[in-house]
């Protein structure tokens, strides 16, 4: 499980992604910080929350399809599956660090469904990924 470090707690704490913040979050996490701020920026990070049970997915959408990612923990990307968990390259993907930076920020967007939509939105991640 990947701990999330003392930058996240600034950058909160800030509320703004300022210069002397941004040099370190590059320092630490390089491209990978390029691809997840970009991914923030343009709106790709989407929280689903479902009614009335409360139960929410984060989902980030990457350059080809969509991809689930349970926070500090996992993402359905190839990327975490071959450089994080099989060839442990690196802690987590640019997804769960989009997933992060989104939700620090408060720029993520919150789509609300109802409980009966769950299984459908898992579904259309699965079939996404099995079509690509």
């Amino acid at each position: 499980m990947w701990k999330e470090n003392s930058l996240f707690k600034e950058l909160k704490e800030k509320g703004v992604l300022s210069e002397d913040l941004l040099e370190k979050f590059v320092l630490k996490y390089g491209e990978l910080f390029w691809r997840a701020i970009k991914a923030v920026e343009e709106k790709r990070v989407k929280k689903y929350v479902f009614k009335p049970s409360e139960k929410s997915l984060w989902i980030v959408i990457g350059k080809t399809r969509k991809y689930l990612v349970i926070p500090d923990f996992y993402c359905s990307c190839d990327d975490f599956y071959f450089n994080v968990v099989t060839r442990k390259k690196r802690q987590i993907c640019y997804h769960i660090l989009a997933r992060k930076l989104a939700e620090v920020l408060n720029l993520y967007q919150i789509i609300k469904l109802e409980d009966d939509l769950f299984r459908d939105v898992l579904d259309e991640i699965k079939l996404y990924k099995a079509n690509r």
